[in-house]
C-alpha cells in the first residue's frame, strides 16, 4: 500500500515537470533566440577577421626585418669568407716614372722606373713578405713580432727591422745591391744572414754568388726617389743605363776605345739632350737621336739614341 502511494507521488511530480517545460516552451521566443545566436556568430566572425588582419599586418611588418636579417647574415658570412682569403696585388712603375705607394702595414715604398712590387692585400702570419723586381726604396714600420722581408728573383732576400733601405735588383743586371740608410737589415743568401750597418752597401754577384760589403755615399744611391740623378765617379756605362731607365729611351753605345770614362755630376730637371751635351765634356763622344718609324701594328718603338765614344 505504501509502495503504491510512493509511485503515485512520483507520477504526479513527473507530470508537473512536463507541464512546466511545456509552459516554458510556450513562453520561449524563437525569433529572439535566433537573433541572439546570429549576433554571437557575427561577433565571432569579426574577431576572426580581426585576428586574420592582424596576422597579415604582422607578416608585412616582419617581412622586411626577415629579409634584412637574411641579407645582413649573408654579407656577414661573405665578409668572414673574405677575411680568410688573402689576395695579392702588384704595382708596376712604368718606364720613366717613379711610383710611391703605401703597404697595408703603413710602410712606404718608392719604385724606380721599370720596377714592380708584389704584396698581399693584408699581412697575415708571423712575417710580412713582399717581392721586388727592379729597384725599390723602403721605409718599414717597426714590428718586432712580424719581421719584414723583401725577396728578389735571385734567391736573395732582405730582412728589415723598422728601417730605411734601398734594394736594386733589376733582372738585366748581373748583381743585386742593398744599401742601408738607417736602422738595421740582414741580407740573407742561401740561409746565411749578413747584417748591414747604416751607410753600408751589400753587393751580391749573380755569377760567382759572392757577397761584398763596403761603405758608400747613401745619397747617391737613393737620390732617384726624389727625382735626382747623382753620379760620383760613376762609369759611363752605368750612367747610360740609368739615363735609359729615367728617360725611357734606348741608348746604344758604339765604343772605339777601352778607356773607362767616369762621370761626376748631379741632374734633376734637365732633359736627356742637355745631359748628353754635358757628357760630351766628360768624354770624347758624339750622339744622335735616331729616326723613329711606325711599326706594322701602328705603334711606335721607344726612342733610340746612338752614342759614339771615340
Amino acid at each position: 500500500m505504501e509502495q503504491d502511494k510512493r509511485d503515485i507521488k512520483e507520477y504526479i511530480r513527473i507530470a508537473k515537470s512536463i507541464d512546466d517545460d511545456i509552459a516554458d516552451y510556450d513562453n520561449y521566443d524563437i525569433g529572439q533566440a535566433f537573433a541572439r545566436n546570429q549576433k554571437k556568430i557575427a561577433a565571432s566572425s569579426h574577431k576572426q577577421r580581426f585576428f586574420r588582419n592582424m596576422l597579415r599586418i604582422a607578416a608585412a611588418l616582419l617581412l622586411p626585418f626577415v629579409l634584412s636579417t637574411g641579407i645582413l647574415s649573408y654579407l656577414y658570412m661573405n665578409r668572414l669568407q673574405e677575411d680568410t682569403t688573402v689576395s695579392y696585388l702588384e704595382v708596376v712603375s712604368a718606364p720613366g716614372i717613379v711610383t710611391r705607394m703605401e703597404l697595408p702595414d703603413k710602410s712606404r715604398v718608392w719604385l724606380n722606373a721599370g720596377s714592380s712590387l708584389r704584396y698581399p692585400s693584408r699581412f697575415t702570419g708571423k712575417e710580412r713578405n713582399v717581392y721586388l723586381s727592379g729597384e725599390g726604396y723602403f721605409e718599414v714600420q717597426s714590428d718586432q713580432q712580424h719581421p719584414f722581408y723583401v725577396s728578389v728573383n735571385d734567391g736573395m732576400k732582405v730582412k728589415a727591422h723598422g728601417t730605411k733601405f734601398n734594394v736594386n735588383a733589376y733582372s738585366d743586371e748581373m748583381w743585386v745591391e742593398t744599401t742601408l740608410e738607417t736602422g738595421l737589415v740582414d741580407v740573407i743568401i742561401n740561409k746565411q744572414s749578413v747584417p748591414l750597418k747604416p751607410n753600408e752597401l751589400a753587393y751580391f754577384s749573380k755569377s760567382d754568388q759572392k757577397l761584398l760589403i763596403h761603405t758608400v755615399n747613401v745619397d747617391e744611391k737613393i737620390a732617384w726617389k726624389d727625382g735626382y740623378l747623382i753620379f760620383r765617379n760613376t762609369p759611363l756605362d752605368e750612367v747610360v743605363k740609368q739615363l735609359s731607365r729615367r728617360y725611357n729611351v734606348d741608348i746604344v753605345m758604339h765604343k772605339k776605345t777601352d778607356i773607362d770614362y767616369k762621370c761626376r755630376a748631379s741632374f734633376s730637371t734637365e732633359s736627356i739632350t742637355q745631359i748628353l751635351d754635358y757628357l760630351k765634356l766628360v768624354a770624347p763622344m758624339e750622339w744622335k737621336v735616331a729616326d723613329t718609324r711606325q711599326l706594322q701594328d701602328s705603334s711606335y718603338p721607344r726612342q733610340r739614341i746612338d752614342i759614339w765614344l771615340k
